[in-house]
C-alpha cells in the first residue's frame, strides 16, 4: 500500500501587531508592504506502508519531509500555523491515522549565516525572522499507524500553512 500526504497551501495573510498605535496602523496600511509567500516544494511521502506497522518521516529526510519556502522581505518577523489531518484518506473512503509529534517540525530561519534553526512542535505556531536572503523552509515528518487490516489504496491528506507578517 501506498500513502503520500500532499502538502497544501491554504493561506497566506498579513497582520498589523497589537502593540502598534491606531496612528501608525494607518500609516502602515497606506504604505505598500511586500507580500509573502509561501511554497509547497515537496510533499510528505511515506512510500509503500504494511498494514500493522508503524511508519515515520523524520523531517530531516530530504526525499521524504515536507518542505515549504516561505519569501519575504528580508529580517521580516514572521507567525507560521499548520493545520495538520488526523488520518489520510483512500479514494475509497479508507482512513489511515497519522500523528505529528514535538520534534517533527524543523524551521530555517535564514538558510545562510548565521545559521538560525530550530526544531518545533508543528501544533503550535512557530515565530522567528525571514533570513537576509528574505526566505524561510519548514520542514515537516510525522507518522502513520495503519491497522490491521488496512486498506489497500493511495492515501492522501492536504496541510494548511498559514503565514502572518508580524512586521519588521
Amino acid at each position: 500500500m501506498r500513502s503520500a500526504l500532499a502538502i497544501g497551501l491554504l493561506a497566506a495573510s498579513a497582520m498589523t501587531p497589537a502593540w502598534t498605535s491606531p496612528a501608525r496602523a494607518q500609516s502602515e496600511v497606506h504604505r505598500p508592504r511586500l507580500p509573502l509567500t509561501a511554497i509547497a516544494l515537496s510533499d510528505l511521502s511515506f512510500g509503500t506502508v504494511l498494514p500493522g506497522i508503524r511508519s515515520s518521516v523524520s523531517v530531516f529526510d530530504v526525499h521524504h519531509a515536507g518542505l515549504f519556502e516561505i519569501q519575504g522581505p528580508p529580517h521580516t518577523s514572521v507567525r507560521v500555523d499548520l493545520l495538520l489531518p488526523t488520518a489520510l484518506t483512500s479514494e475509497e473512503g479508507a482512513l489511515l491515522p497519522i500523528v505529528f509529534g514535538p520534534g517533527d517540525g524543523f524551521a530555517d530561519f535564514s538558510h545562510g549565516h548565521p545559521h538560525r534553526s530550530r526544531p518545533f512542535d508543528p501544533h503550535r505556531p512557530v515565530i522567528g525572522s525571514l533570513g537576509p536572503n528574505g526566505r524561510m523552509y519548514v520542514w515537516l515528518g510525522g507518522t502513520v499507524r495503519p491497522g490491521v487490516p488496512q486498506p489497500r489504496g493511495r492515501y492522501r491528506a492536504t496541510i494548511a500553512l498559514t503565514v502572518y507578517n508580524l512586521g519588521s
